[in-house]
């Protein structure tokens, strides 16, 4: 599917709500462990900047914006979850889930393969309710309120994980192992990963690199589980293009699938198939990480952020434009602590503790919502609306866009 939609047009979303979601932590200073993420705060105003080719921005128009513009979602409802790729999406506390932008293999899931400049709900089986969603490449994953996995879109690969590779305009459920229950989920290009009430972590789709970390490079169209090291507990999970990772429960990341140009963070380009170490500098212990278009970030129990793989663009924001096999520390303002971080294609963003977003990388589109077009390779404030709070924010690995969740305090 990349090689097809690799040169398309995506878009950001930024969740701003009372509270912050996503991959956040607090502490003045690394604790000995790493912090878990907090749960998202919800917030009633969604805004959305960078590609609008497909209508990702959901403001019934496909200009594309350099600033945050407001998404057309229901005013009566409240927001926890925002996430784009050529599509994009959002999580009500209802427990609804509404989408927009491109549909060409039914993944707004509204039973038909119309694109929509604007939300519209998705059609959940009778009685169920979302608690998150998120995109892979023209499909999309869902994690009930009670654990179980639903999956819609394109499915050449199995990605939908029901057993079969045949697309669904609607939701079908994920065929998960007995007994399990579902905590927290990420997708990719063609794969998708879920971590388990246990620790585990389960993949299922497309293997051609090797991110479903099974130690083979076969497709598999049902669940089963990625070769985690011993003893291992795993906290948090991220995907990318064909990349997985995760976070441990001692603060380590594991990382497998594609490394073309070292976003495996293991000092070498090599695909590994079974996961791996990225080699965080001593003493460091990670929180949460985040996948993008072959690079990737990684938030610190103390508040700072780690990059590494591609930089062509300035994606790894220390300033330069050289790929990183290793992390590198992203050059932020000074005295600047991070609550949450995301990735897209060639560029990155973090929501601050003082309820700023900070971008950086590529801004041909605008994705970095500072008012210009121009690329940075350090990051660079997000013109929000004055009165507004964000609180959360939203992207994908392969998008343009980018969302954020937040409050709007009236004029």
């Amino acid at each position: 599917m990349q090689a097809v939609l690799g040169g398309a047009r995506h878009g950001v979303l930024a969740v701003l709500a009372a509270g912050l979601a996503g991959l956040m932590i607090t502490g003045a200073a690394a604790p000995a462990a790493a912090s878990a993420p907090a749960a998202a705060t919800p917030g009633k105003t969604v805004l959305a900047w960078g590609s609008n080719f497909y209508g990702e921005l959901g403001n019934g128009t496909t200009t594309d914006s350099n600033k945050p513009v407001a998404v057309k979602l229901p005013a009566s409802l409240r927001y926890t979850t925002v996430r784009s790729e050529l599509f994009s999406l959002a999580v009500s506390t209802s427990g609804k889930v509404f989408a927009w932008g491109n549909n060409a293999e039914g993944q707004l899931g509204d039973g038909t393969t119309t694109g929509r400049l604007k939300p519209v709900r998705v059609r959940l089986p009778a009685g169920v309710k979302v608690k998150t969603a998120r995109e892979g490449a023209l499909f999309t994953l869902a994690l009930t309120a009670v654990g179980k996995l639903l999956a819609w879109g394109y499915n050449s690969s199995g990605q939908l994980g029901n057993g079969s590779v045949k697309s669904r305009h609607l939701p079908v459920s994920v065929k998960l192992p007995r007994g399990v229950t579902i905590t927290a989920i990420s997708a990719g290009d063609d794969s998708a990963l879920a971590l388990t009430s246990t620790g585990r972590v389960l993949s299922w789709g497309g293997n051609g690199a090797g991110q479903l970390g099974n130690g083979t490079s076969r497709a598999r169209h049902v669940p089963g589980y990625v070769k985690l090291p011993v003893h291992t507990k795993i906290t948090s999970i991220a995907a990318g293009q064909e990349t997985g990772y995760a976070v441990t429960s001692a603060g380590r990341l594991l990382a497998w699938g594609l490394n073309a140009a070292g976003e495996l963070g293991d000092g070498t380009t090599k695909i590994r198939k079974t996961p791996v170490q990225v080699k965080l500098p001593k003493g460091v212990k990670v929180a949460a990480a985040a996948a993008g278009f072959m690079h990737a970030l990684a938030l610190t129990a103390g508040g700072r952020v780690l990059a590494w793989g591609y930089n062509a663009f300035g994606q790894l924001g220390n300033g330069a434009t050289t790929d990183r096999h290793r992390p590198v520390w992203v050059k932020f303002p000074a005295a600047t602590r991070v609550r949450a971080l995301i990735a897209g294609r060639y560029f990155s963003m973090a929501l601050t503790t003082g309820h700023r977003i900070l971008t950086w990388g590529l801004n041909d589109l605008g994705q970095l919502g500072n008012g210009s077009n121009t690329n940075s390779a350090t990051p660079v404030r997000v013109h929000l609306p004055a009165g507004f709070t964000p609180t959360a924010i939203g992207a994908g690995w392969d998008t343009h866009t980018g969302l954020a969740i937040g409050h709007q305090i009236p004029d």
